[in-house]
């Protein structure tokens, strides 16, 4: 009898390089992607699964079937999965910290972590959860991205970089900082201890600085926690997209820097 595809949820802050991680995953034979499933233009993603349940049943959309309608979505998306790679034995599910909400229940105490973090312990669901141990440089690429428009390099020519420059809310920044630390904090906290998490760092991703080759410690690592022989690809389908001194990129590089200095906010190393 074939086992049931096993769900591996892919969760990060925007920018810390779940995409790039992803691809990675996906290089292996018994790995299925199913994309960022809050993603509305996905076509594998939630709401277009959760368009045809309403379609035939009105009253799935009341909120008092989300988590149910969410534990349907994750079975229908290894039926997916099957159909997909019928050697598939992990599917991938990407989660962006700021879309988790959208799985809810009826009553839920304000201030607590989404109620999808609570099901994927409840569930003994496998996550892989993406820091980054310089949350400055994360929140500024951010605002690169959003204010650019490009977010990956695929969006650029061969041998085209980013050169605009920005101009960045230094309070926003500074508040942007302090709730990337906070919910860090509150999710590496909540999934502490438990064998189906796995906390990696966006820093440890590759081989060295040029992100050319992931680290080969890492992908094994990967490896032994989804239960399966090392079979990724090292190369990265994308490369980085800022320089190494993301203030750079600043138009008001020195406020930025006067706001960080005043409220104490420290760059970290980029290694532990």
């Amino acid at each position: 009898m074939m086992m049931p595809t096993r769900p591996c949820f892919l969760i990060a802050r925007p920018r810390s390089g779940a995409t790039v991680f992803n691809r990675m995953l996906r290089t292996h034979p018994k790995v299925f992607g199913l994309g960022e499933i809050f993603n509305e233009s996905n076509p594998l993603s939630y709401f277009q699964f959760m368009r045809r349940v309403v379609s035939a049943d009105p009253d799935s959309m009341l909120p008092s079937r989300s988590v149910q309608n969410f534990i349907r979505y994750v079975q229908w998306c290894g039926e997916r999965a099957r159909e997909k790679s019928a050697h598939c034995e992990v599917m991938i599910l990407n989660v962006k910290y700021d879309q988790a909400h959208l799985v809810y229940d009826s009553w839920w105490k304000l201030g607590s972590l989404p109620r999808l973090f609570y099901l994927i312990t409840e569930k003994k669901w496998n996550v892989i959860d993406i820091h980054r141990r310089d949350p400055v440089r994360l929140c500024i690429s951010n605002q690169v991205a959003i204010q650019t428009k490009v977010y990956h390099s695929n969006a650029l020519q061969p041998g085209q970089t980013i050169s605009a420059k920005v101009h960045i809310d230094p309070d926003i920044l500074v508040k942007d900082i302090a709730a990337t630390n906070s919910v860090y904090n509150q999710i590496s906290g909540h999934f502490a201890g438990k064998k189906e998490y796995l906390g990696i760092y966006y820093e440890d991703m590759f081989a060295d600085d040029t992100g050319k080759k992931f680290s080969q410690s890492l992908i094994s690592s990967v490896s032994k926690f989804l239960g399966l022989p090392n079979r990724f690809d090292e190369k990265p389908s994308l490369e980085k997209l800022l320089r190494e001194d993301a203030f750079s990129y600043l138009e008001n590089e020195q406020e930025i820097r006067t706001a960080l200095e005043q409220h104490g906010i420290h760059r970290q190393p980029a290694a532990s």
